[in-house]
């Protein structure tokens, strides 16, 4: 098992790699990963790059960290992202065949280096939730007067009814007295 150490550029060179399995680590700027203004610190990527003959397989596992504005509350929060992602490398396009088509790549056979850099940006972008929580238990804003329940409490009746579904409960009403 043979590791590599590269700086900024998130390039391998396979022109000459031997069959095996291959150790790398980079660490770039986030910017130079064209990643948006939210993801401030440095993409640390650990492969392993496991050559049999003209294939190979890729396994990458992405860290950073990025700043967040929470949905329920709307305080900016900070947290970590982890993602892995896998690709496999052919020579020969039939050999695509067996794979998913996402995660295959036929390369020339006179190419002498694969960038990551690409993979390893869409991957982080995947890796942001959909619901951004600054916690679990986050307790967002009262709905009545705004505060931030996490920070402070407030008098609001948390009982008052929501005028916006009078309408379905008068239809509701309506229909329990038929």
């Amino acid at each position: 098992m043979a590791a590599h150490n590269t700086s900024a550029l998130m390039r391998i060179q396979v022109g000459s790699l031997s069959n095996g399995v291959h150790t790398y680590q980079f660490q770039a700027a986030s910017d130079d990963l064209g990643l948006p203004g939210n993801f401030s610190r440095p993409v640390s990527v650990d492969v392993t790059l496991d050559k049999q003959g003209s294939q190979m397989l890729l396994r990458a596992t992405v860290s950073t960290e990025a700043s967040f504005l929470c949905d329920r509350c709307l305080s900016d929060f900070s947290g970590p992202l982890a993602q892995e992602y896998h690709m496999y490398y052919v020579s020969d396009p039939e050999e695509t065949e067996r794979f998913d088509q996402a995660e295959v790549q036929v390369l020339s056979p006179s190419l002498s280096a694969i960038d990551i850099a690409e993979d390893v940006r869409q991957t982080l972008l995947l890796a942001v939730p959909l619901k951004l929580l600054c916690s679990e238990t986050c307790r967002g804003l009262c709905p009545t007067c705004g505060v931030n329940r996490n920070v402070a409490s407030c008098d609001c009746d948390a009982r008052l009814p929501d005028s916006r579904w009078d309408a379905l409960r008068k239809l509701n009403n309506d229909s329990s007295t038929q």
